[in-house]
């Protein structure tokens, strides 16, 4: 059986005639262009052991591929770590398909839980790193997040980066990014609102 990989790729970086999916479908434009960052997702295939991008004329198969991606994820060991330089919740996933956890709706899910709020910001600044959480120091907590994961991105090795974005996760799926310019309107709306 071959073995399938979905990987969370710079958006655009695969090359042309690759199976490539969006991470989020349709994103909401964001004023700083961070939504052009969101990473895609490159289904990759393991021969002669070493993972090459599928054929995007394989796109009929991505159903068997899904299953044997679930089993090939499952072969990599992953370590959490508690954030505690970021106000609030926040945690980190280390691994070798860490990053592919934010591809994961039902891990997703399990977030929600584990984090008691309705929506969260999850990111994969590198190869095998997913980070979490962030909303529970209201919008310091988030703006920590949202410049962690930036700091993290530009540290890693070139080959390593995928996105410096930090997205918005509800009901088991990324939605949108969210970056300072969000914080700010979300900064102002809350000085309004506590003035009226």
């Amino acid at each position: 059986m071959l073995r399938y990989l979905p990987r969370l790729v710079p958006a655009r970086t695969a090359p042309p005639d690759a199976l490539v999916l969006p991470l989020i479908a349709e994103p909401p434009p964001s004023p700083g262009g961070e939504h052009a960052e969101i990473p895609q997702i490159a289904w990759m295939v393991e021969r002669d052991g070493a993972f090459v991008h599928v054929p995007a004329a394989d796109h009929e198969a991505l159903e068997v591929m899904r299953g044997s991606a679930i089993l090939t994820m499952l072969d990599g060991d992953l370590a959490n770590e508690v954030l505690d330089d970021l106000e609030g919740t926040a945690f980190a996933t280390t691994g070798a398909y860490a990053a592919e956890l934010l591809l994961d709706p039902d891990h997703l899910a399990g977030l929600h839980d584990i984090l008691g709020v309705g929506a969260y910001l999850a990111a994969a600044p590198r190869r095998g790193r997913f980070l979490f959480g962030g909303v529970r120091g209201g919008l310091a907590g988030m703006r920590a997040f949202v410049a962690r994961v930036r700091r993290e991105h530009d540290a890693a090795p070139a080959d390593d980066r995928i996105s410096p974005v930090a997205l918005l996760v509800r009901d088991g799926a990324p939605t949108a990014v969210v970056g300072e310019l969000q914080l700010a309107a979300l900064a102002d709306a809350a000085r309004a609102a506590v003035g009226d």
